[in-house]
C-alpha cells in the first residue's frame, strides 16, 4: 500500500484560507458587538426599571448587585457574571410575550437563515 504524497503548498494554502476565514469571522463578531452595545441611557433605564421591580424579582436582584458595585450589566449580558443565569426567567417571559412579533420579524428578515449549518 502506498501513501499519498503530502502536498505542502496545498496544505499551507488551506491553512492560510482558514486563518483568513477565522479573521473575517472575528472581525464580524467585533463589529456586531460594537453595533449592539446598549447606550448609557438604555442601561440607566434598565437599571431603574429593574430596581422598581417592573422586570421581575430576578432582574431586581441583578440591579441590586449592579447598584452595590458587585456586578455590571455588561458582565451579566456576556455571561461572565455569576448572576447571568438570573436573566433566563426575564428572557423566557419576554419571548413568550413577544412570540408573534419575533416570528414576524424573522419572516421579514431576508438575511435570516434558519439552517445556517447546511
Amino acid at each position: 500500500m502506498t501513501t499519498p504524497e503530502f502536498d505542502e503548498a496545498a496544505f499551507r494554502a488551506a491553512i492560510d484560507e482558514l486563518d483568513s476565514t477565522i479573521g473575517q469571522a472575528q472581525e464580524e463578531l467585533y463589529r456586531f458587538e460594537r453595533e449592539n452595545q446598549p447606550t448609557r441611557e438604555e442601561l440607566a433605564a434598565l437599571q431603574q426599571a429593574a430596581l422598581r421591580g417592573e422586570l421581575g424579582d430576578d432582574m431586581r436582584s441583578i440591579a441590586r448587585r449592579v447598584d452595590d458595585g458587585q456586578d455590571t450589566w455588561q458582565s451579566v449580558f456576556n455571561g461572565t457574571s455569576p448572576a447571568a443565569g438570573l436573566l433566563r426567567g426575564h428572557i423566557d417571559r419576554m419571548v413568550a410575550a413577544n412570540r408573534e412579533a419575533i416570528g414576524e420579524a424573522i419572516e421579514e428578515d431576508p438575511d435570516f437563515d434558519p439552517r445556517p449549518d447546511l
